[in-house]
Order: C-alpha cells, then structure tokens, then sequence
C-alpha cells in the first residue's frame, strides 16, 4: 500500500539535485535510505551508450576506451576511463566488469554505472579530443561536461621558463553546475593541474 507525503519545495529541488538519470523522487529517497543503512540490495543497474550491448561491445573493442561513471549510495559519483586493451569477440563484457572496475561494489555502495565509448582522436593539430579527455578526468567530469566548458590553458613557469603546471582558466560564461563540480576551482574561475596530465 503507497503513502503520499508532502514535502516543501525547498525539500524537493534537494531531491531533483540527487537524482540520478530518471530517477523517481521516491528511487532518490530509496537510495539514501540504503546509503544511511550501509546496504546495497541488488546489483547496480548498468547502461550503455549505445544502448545496444553488442553494439557497445563491438566499438569499445575498437577504440579500446570507455568511460565509466560510478554512482554510489551516498550521492557521490566517481569517473574513470576503462582501457579495454584485452576484450575480444569472444570476451564476457558484463564478466569482464564485475571482475574488473566493479569488483567489491557492496563494500563500494556502488547503485548504478554508465558507461559510454569515448571519442578517438585524430591525426589533425587542431583536435581537442585527447585534452578534453585528460582534463575531464582530472577533474572527474564527463567528457561531454568538459565539452561544454569554455577555457584557456597557460602555464606557469619560472624566470628561466621551467614550467611548474598549467594553469585551467574557464570562462564565466560556463554552465555553473558544470563548474561546481571541479574540485579546488578558485573563485576566480581558474585551477592549477600537473604538468603529467597532458604527458
């Protein structure tokens, strides 16, 4: 038998916030229950993009590269990029995740994964892809967030031009929620990364 409840606006936009994909105000509600409790009832729900597993599957062997968002019980959500170097035709995908990135989700508090196959490079100088890539992962984002971020990339560097980092600076044009979600971003819009990531 369901229950209706009433909550204030205020309490409701809370809820749209933690919501994950098309999640009911009820599934959000569900899963921070779970998350106060420290239990996990049934496997994450996983996604793929494209929808059609084979699909998936055929051009992650391909490019040999995908993204993994991980979201957990107490709202958090973790990216990773999976290098698939060694699946094959006749290699178990699911098997191969369980086994692999998702090995340990109860402990974790993992609920649900997306995962979408990222973008090749190219050949041509004027192709982002592999920066947006890096950056987007440093600062556990999704390559299509970063995509829609506007920014300018220096370096700062010594007298003698020794390059200690690069400095991230992005426009205030940018969607803030986007930006909201870059840890140790100055309030002035800008945020120093190691040089290794564009290694």
């Amino acid at each position: 038998m369901s229950k209706n409840i009433e909550l204030s606006d205020v309490t409701f936009s809370r809820l749209e916030k933690l919501s994950v994909g098309f999640d009911s105000p009820e599934s959000v509600i569900s899963r921070l229950l779970d998350g106060a409790e420290g239990k996990t009832e049934s496997k994450p729900i996983l996604t793929f993009d494209p929808s059609d597993e084979n699909e998936f599957k055929r051009r992650l062997i391909e490019s040999k590269e995908a993204e993994v968002v991980i979201y957990k019980n107490d709202t958090s959500r973790e990216i990773t990029h999976w290098k698939a170097n060694r699946l094959g035709e006749t290699s178990n995908l699911r098997g191969n995740l369980w086994s692999g990135l998702l090995r340990g989700w109860k402990g974790k508090g993992i609920n649900k994964v997306d995962l979408s196959i990222l973008p090749q490079s190219s050949s041509s100088p004027e192709d982002e892809t592999q920066q947006i890539k890096a950056l987007a992962l440093e600062f556990q984002l999704t390559f299509n967030e970063m995509s829609h971020l506007s920014y300018e990339i220096s370096q700062n560097e010594s007298n003698d031009g020794l390059v200690y980092s690069h400095i991230v600076q992005f426009d205030d044009s940018n969607d803030k929620e986007i930006l909201d979600k870059i840890n140790g971003l100055d309030e002035h819009l800008w945020v120093n990364v190691d040089n290794s990531i564009f290694n």
